[in-house]
């Protein structure tokens, strides 16, 4: 059911023994930090739900919004959810960001959680569940996802290249450029792994959770890596990777 998504085990392993027994909660909070695979995740488990791996299909509702739900939007879902469903055996509704909801629209889908159709799922995707009402949190059944586990064998070479990889995705301009110069100053063949582990990284974070900026980051340092077999000054190059990066 969750072929190709990596990390979350014990998360996936209880949503599929829910789903194999018809025990799944009528309501999920999926919660845990940005770019981890909640929504894909989510995705997946409507499709089985409604027994389509379609995105639009009339018995998938979704909102997703990240500046802000409002009272409108969860009326027109409850409107929908309260129908039969169009082909499929349920109705299922995913809400991304689901924190930035209004108290209003909290307020509205409280009674959709409270006494859930038993052909309806709602699934709230969040990055910040304390933001939710304590209402919301406590009529549905909360999974927390953590940051997803690096697909490398933890040596100190690999646990290096990890640090400067935290730097190059999160640290500011002048920590990045400090990196740089130390990066630089290895051996060719170390800076080579270091970025052959970044390039697995991202494609993992890019398979999880698709976005322009991965992609982007992706190109930049697959494109410095093949400069590093043209004999280029790896000072400079690494330098331009952690600028336009």
């Amino acid at each position: 059911m969750f072929e190709g998504i990596l990390g979350h085990k014990k998360q996936l392993e209880f949503l599929e023994n829910g789903l194999e027994r018809g025990k799944l909660a009528h309501a999920f909070i999926f919660a845990g930090p940005e770019g981890i695979g909640k929504k894909t995740i989510a995705m997946k488990l409507a499709h089985e739900l409604i027994g389509s791996d379609k995105d639009f299909h009339p018995d998938l509702l979704e909102i997703n919004s990240n500046e802000g739900i409002k009272i409108e939007q969860i009326r027109d879902l409850i409107y929908k959810l309260a129908l039969k469903p169009y082909s499929a055996k349920y109705k299922v509704a995913v809400i991304n960001h689901a924190d930035e909801m209004t108290t209003e629209a909290a307020n509205a889908l409280l009674k959709s959680l409270e006494e859930p159709k038993n052909y309806t799922y709602i699934i709230l995707i969040t990055s910040n569940a304390q933001r939710l009402p304590k209402t919301i949190l406590s009529r549905a059944q909360k999974i927390t996802f953590g940051v997803l586990e690096r697909p490398e064998e933890v040596t100190e070479e690999s646990s290096r290249a990890a640090e400067f990889y935290k730097i190059f995705t999160q640290a500011q301009l002048a920590d990045k450029l400090i990196a740089a110069y130390d990066i630089a100053d290895l051996e060719t063949s170390e800076i080579k792994n270091i970025l052959d582990l970044w390039l697995k990284i991202l494609q993992t974070e890019l398979h999880i959770s698709a976005s322009k900026n991965l992609a982007q980051k992706i190109s930049q340092v697959a494109l410095s890596r093949r400069y590093l077999d043209q004999n280029v000054n790896s000072k400079l190059l690494l330098t331009n990777l952690m600028i336009n990066t």
